[in-house]
């Protein structure tokens, strides 16, 4: 015996999974060709007008919930338009964490796309728009039928809702400025991506700017055309005095390391005032042929050439740029001539300053450790206790549906 299944068609109520899909990336794929043609970029409403669009939502939920009955919006808070609207704004997501977000200036593919400024894009309005309505009625409906175990229901949708429209419209009023410090002066003004000049009502000055390098490297450099030859497992060796080292088939000895060095002649010595560079005298021996070739290796300064050490007419032995391992910037801050008061930033541990999350962003590269020039960066986003109030709401759901879970797995047992 043969079962008949029927099957609705595509766009008949109730609309399912495919319909739901078709729209969502319908609405992804619009927002690209909007971004491509306009050539990107939105700005979002600011203070007071995004909390004004908040409550037109808001409202508008509540009366179309209770006054229009199509099905069109029965299926805006059904479970296969939520997932549908949470995979295409995942997908936004996941863009925004792989893809470097620069400015809306980049030029290449990507940036045309809106994917180098993705919460200023047209893709992700389209979609954050779209999870907010799905999340918006969906929330409305449980609410209407209020029951003691829709809280963790609530409180997780509510609190997504909170999150996404907090982060969406409240990007606007987000203050994002770089500031280049100095040790001769404080400094007053900061600046926006876009050069405007902003005088902070406070300054800052740089006491002293500290970097921890990790040990130089050695590696073989062609004569040719001066680079590395790092081709089928080539590799470098870490300077370390008094440690050897090997090069394919040349076995190094550190003799002497030097952390900040001036050249004197065809000799290197300690420098007596900061600016010098990293040397280190080498013993080579050639272990195919005996060959033993020793002398100088050093990366240079802005002021002092490089030096390398030639094995042969083909290779010689060349230190790469010292890497830094981590930086930090001595600051005072004035309020006044007479008023100030002194912190350490580093990258990733910020300070926060008269409401202002102070990080530590760049420095003089050319100079590198001797930078006398600390760049940070100077933060202030008014919504963001509101995200961290849409985290809690999720997080306090989430230990409360674990909390029922538990207590239901109790009373079976019993």
């Amino acid at each position: 015996m043969t079962k008949n299944k029927s099957k609705t068609n595509l766009w008949q109520y109730p609309w399912g999974y495919r319909e739901s899909f078709l729209i969502a990336v319908f609405l992804l794929m619009t927002g690209f060709v909007i971004e491509l043609f306009t050539g990107g970029g939105i700005n979002m409403p600011a203070w007071p007008v995004n909390i004004a669009v908040i409550i037109v939502f808001v409202i508008y939920f509540i009366l179309v919930h209770h006054f229009i009955k199509h099905p069109l919006v029965k299926w805006l808070s059904s479970v296969p338009a939520a997932i549908a609207a949470i995979s295409v704004f995942t997908l936004m997501v996941l863009f925004m964490g792989f893809i470097p977000q620069g400015t809306a200036h980049d030029m290449d593919i990507l940036g045309k796309l809106g994917l180098r400024q993705i919460t200023r894009s047209w893709p992700y309005l389209f979609t954050a728009f779209f999870l907010l309505i799905v999340l918006g009625f969906t929330i409305v409906r449980r609410f209407n039928s209020y029951k003691l175990k829709n809280i963790a229901f609530l409180l997780n949708h509510t609190g997504l809702w909170i999150v996404v429209v907090a982060a969406s419209l409240g990007s606007a009023d987000m203050w994002r400025l770089s500031m280049q410090l100095e040790t001769k002066h404080p400094v007053t003004t900061a600046f926006d991506s876009r050069g405007q000049a902003y005088n902070m009502g406070f300054g800052m000055l740089l006491l002293d700017f500290n970097i921890d390098e990790y040990p130089p490297q050695v590696g073989l450099m062609r004569n040719a055309d001066y680079t590395l030859q790092l081709e089928k497992g080539g590799k470098l060796a870490t300077v370390i005095e008094g440690e050897k080292g090997i090069l394919e088939n040349f076995e190094l000895t550190f003799k002497r390391y030097i952390d900040n060095a001036r050249k004197y002649g065809e000799n290197y010595d300690t420098a007596s005032s900061p600016g010098g560079s990293h040397a280190v005298y080498i013993l080579a021996k050639d272990l195919n042929t005996g060959t033993i070739t020793e002398g100088w290796v050093s990366d240079g300064t802005i002021d002092m050439s490089p030096t390398f050490l030639r094995l042969n007419p083909d290779l010689s032995i060349a230190m790469t740029n010292v890497r830094p391992k981590k930086y930090s910037s001595d600051i005072r801050v004035y309020t006044s001539m007479d008023d100030y008061e002194d912190f350490t930033i580093e990258v990733n541990k910020p300070v926060n300053i008269q409401g202002w999350k102070i990080y530590q962003t760049g420095y003089d590269e050319l100079m590198g450790r001797w930078s006398e020039k600390s760049i940070i960066e100077l933060i202030r986003d008014p919504w963001l206790p509101v995200v961290y109030t849409g985290i809690f709401m999720i997080l306090v759901g989430t230990l409360y549906l674990l909390w029922m879970g538990k207590g239901r797995t109790k009373t079976k047992k019993a």
